[in-house]
């Protein structure tokens, strides 16, 4: 992919057949991510089994990437060609990726609030699967948080120590409720939704895919609320939010590579939300807030927060990678 979006950037600069494509995206906003969007419509392709010529160059699909540029290109031309029309309306679908791995931030942030039950809920959701993080076996190191017979195998590379005592005895509380919240929720236990979310992993990363497909079958036994936000208004993020808070009970909320997205008034108004409820917030009925979003000293990696209410701080629990392949304790 990275060869391809270099040949790509350099034919749309002389005004090739692919800028007749993006051209009909050119209002998009740079973290509206325009290739991504192409490269995801043209993934999806293959996958539905739209185009066998294109899905024969990609290890998704059993395929083989050719050696040469050339080759390379002349696939993509030809699908172009032969779906000009679906590509163009792939430009008008939101990039949807739920990245598995990143759950090992998460459950270690989880596990560390000490919550012995709680309802979790999920900004930018997306399809939800990490809301049934505990259902997967997250290895930290030789500590391992979740199933240790789940088909979802999450094993960062750990990087520093992890044996210190403030992680001794952690585990994940159990479960009794998931909740997403997203302005554009997607169903991974419908053939669209899986879709969706398989078309935006790159498809030369078959682990990711297989760790994808087996988190789509966990979704499937492990139901979760999936709520609609608007962009703006009375049914935005924020005030979705505060309806579910307001429904009591220990609650977990988390987001991860969201927080860019939503805008700057809303961030605002969500982090006066856990702040009015926090305040609220009882040993009995307790109340967490985990961020995994880019570091704001080190754009080069991600940052994983924790604040507990009522008795807790606000605590960096760990630096990682934006996809989950390594993890730093703090």
């Amino acid at each position: 992919m990275h060869r391809l979006l270099d040949l790509l950037g350099a034919e749309v600069a002389r005004g090739g057949p692919t800028w007749e494509i993006l051209r009909h995206g050119a209002e998009l906003r740079f973290g509206q991510a325009a290739p991504l969007r192409l490269a995801g419509a043209a993934h999806r392709l293959a996958l539905e089994g739209r185009s066998a010529s294109w899905a024969a160059l990609l290890p998704s699909c059993g395929g083989h990437v050719p050696s040469d540029d050339q080759s390379l290109l002349d696939a993509w031309h030809q699908l172009v060609v032969e779906h000009r029309g679906e590509l163009v309306a792939g430009l008008g679908r939101e990039v949807q990726t739920n990245e598995v791995a990143r759950s090992a931030g998460l459950a270690l942030a989880l596990a560390e609030t000490r919550f012995a039950e709680t309802r979790l809920v999920e900004l930018g959701c997306s399809g939800g699967l990490n809301l049934r993080l505990e259902r997967f076996e997250v290895d930290l190191g030789g500590m391992v948080l979740g199933d240790a017979g789940s088909p979802v195998h999450v094993h960062p590379r750990i990087t520093g120590d992890l044996g210190g005592l403030r992680h001794v005895g952690l585990s994940l509380p159990r479960v009794n409720g998931r909740v997403g919240i997203d302005p554009h929720p997607v169903d991974p236990t419908t053939r669209a939704g899986q879709l969706t979310l398989l078309s935006f992993l790159w498809p030369d990363q078959t682990e990711r895919m297989e760790r994808a497909r087996a988190a789509i079958d966990i979704a499937r036994r492990e139901p979760a609320e999936l709520i609609e936000a608007t962009a703006d208004g009375p049914g935005d993020t924020a005030a979705r939010l505060a309806s579910v808070l307001s429904r009591g009970g220990a609650t977990v909320v988390s987001h991860s590579i969201v927080w860019q997205y939503i805008p700057t008034d809303v961030r605002w108004r969500i982090t006066e939300v856990m702040e009015e409820h926090g305040s609220a917030a009882t040993t009995a009925s307790p109340l967490a807030w985990i961020r995994y979003e880019p570091d704001n000293w080190d754009r080069r990696r991600a940052a994983v927060w924790l604040r507990v209410w009522p008795d807790g701080g606000d605590r960096l629990v760990a630096h990682v990678d934006y996809h989950g392949r390594w993890l730093a304790p703090v």
